[in-house]
């Protein structure tokens, strides 16, 4: 049996209806406390805001259409929300812009969402200390489609998001599995993970987003077998210390692929990268382990600036404008690697020297601008202090450039490489007259055969 709520006016055209038992209200206006057990169908509208408390069962009948007075009019889950929209008959959600949504109140039910539709929300779904499932849904130009504001795990597979701010915004210890959805064109990013939030990310397409995944902080899981498409910035690892695993995405056609930044180094295993600006962009002590990837017809494969040091080992690195940058005292270990047919393999900035950070201790300098900002970073304590003079890429396999390569001497100035053959010294603004070396490019020995275990292997 279902019951009404403590405050029900019915719209007048509809004080002659008689309910059978077991039907719930159709064509009501409702606001205040469920009282138990409920059922919507037909038109439902909310004329302020309601709240399924614990123990109570709110059910949406497929077909439903549920309109707000005001934003204000949301609905509040302390219970259990069962929206069971179907495929030809959606759940509709026609609100007001900035609709404050579904909130999940630490509800000690397993909510289920299906087959809704929900635009123009403010956040069409938040979420604290629950767990929910929302599946085959769509949201709309949604400011937030989901928040996670504290310890949630819902699974949200299956949906459509288009357009907004934030599609998911996972935080405060929350772990959500997201699975095989589409998220399309968000001004921000599609999701954005901070404040010791994890939870696997599968199956995804990000597609013609500002930023696909937005890292803030460590993220001790996977981000496995999406797609990243037209995107400005696929992913943006910021702080994630050896977090994430990176593995079997996808990453096609974007500005920039992949950033680590800010001590980020997480694990990138057995990606594709085709036809991006920046495949992969390490900044600021950003050193990822980088292996068996392919990196194909990218702008730049691999950009490294501010002391970035990744382990570039076992990938194909075909194809590409310029496989390898290097600037501002970056080191990265290159092994094992087979370079195909790029235009220019290794280019080095002019703040790439070894001489420069010996004569002017730029770790001391770095410090200092630390303390003048009131930065609490302790990572950067963990700055290097000692450099060398050379990008050493030995030991890799360069295709139809590997025998010309091997039978060259220290002395051989090659096209495929910028270094201090190209420009000996150069003198730094700010730093007095004095002219410093750059840093050279050492690339033998060179392998004898072509990596077999070079690239994805699955």
């Amino acid at each position: 049996m279902f019951n009404r709520f403590l405050r029900v006016s019915l719209l007048p055209a509809l004080l002659l209806i008689v309910l059978s038992a077991g039907n719930g209200y159709c064509g009501a206006d409702y606001s205040g406390r469920l009282l138990g057990h409920s059922l919507w169908q037909g038109e439902v509208r909310l004329t302020g805001p309601v709240e399924v408390p614990l123990e109570t069962t709110l059910t949406i009948a497929a077909g439903c259409r549920v309109t707000a007075a005001s934003p204000a009019a949301k609905l509040t889950v302390r219970g259990t929300l069962l929206v069971q929209g179907s495929e030809s008959e959606p759940v509709v959600f026609q609100t007001p812009p900035g609709w404050q949504g579904i909130e999940f109140m630490e509800s000690n039910g397993k909510s289920i969402i299906r087959q809704a539709r929900f635009a123009d929300s403010e956040a069409a779904l938040s979420s604290y200390g629950s767990h929910f499932e929302v599946t085959d849904s769509e949201f709309s130009n949604c400011r937030f489609g989901v928040r996670l504001l504290r310890e949630s795990d819902p699974l949200i597979a299956g949906n459509r998001f288009i357009g907004g701010k934030i599609a998911i915004d996972n935080e405060m210890r929350s772990s959500p599995t997201i699975r095989d959805n589409l998220f399309r064109g968000f001004k921000q990013m599609a999701i954005l993970a901070s404040h010791n939030s994890r939870g696997m990310i599968s199956n995804n397409r990000f597609i013609g987003n500002q930023q696909g995944v937005g890292l803030q902080q460590p993220y001790p899981d996977k981000v496995v077998d999406n797609l990243f498409r037209d995107n400005e910035i696929a992913m943006f690892c910021n702080q994630t210390k050896d977090t994430p695993q990176i593995l079997n995405n996808r990453f096609e056609n974007n500005r920039t692929a992949l950033i680590n930044y800010a001590f980020a180094y997480p694990r990138v295993r057995g990606n594709v990268f085709v036809g991006n600006g920046i495949a992969i962009r390490n900044d600021q002590y950003g050193s990822p382990f980088v292996e068996n990837n392919r990196f194909e017809k990218n702008e730049t494969a691999i950009y490294n600036y501010r002391k970035s040091n990744p382990r570039i080992r076992n990938n194909i690195i075909a194809d590409n404008d310029l496989a390898l940058f290097c600037d501002y005292s970056s080191y990265p270990l290159v092994r094992e690697n087979n370079f195909l047919g790029n235009r220019q393999a290794v280019k080095l900035g002019i703040y790439q020297s070894a001489d420069w950070e010996k004569r002017s201790g730029s770790k001391a300098l770095v410090m200092q601008k630390s303390r003048e900002r009131g930065s609490k970073n302790s990572m950067l304590a963990q700055a290097p202090t000692d450099f060398e003079d050379r990008i050493d890429v030995s030991k890799n396999w360069w295709g139809g450039d590997n025998q010309r390569l091997a039978a060259a001497d220290e002395k051989t100035n090659d096209d495929l490489f910028w270094d201090r053959h190209d420009q000996p010294t150069v003198v730094y603004e700010g730093f007095g007259p004095e002219a410093y070396q750059l840093d050279r490019v050492v690339f033998q020995p060179v392998l004898d055969a072509p990596v077999a275990a070079a690239g994805p292997q699955r």
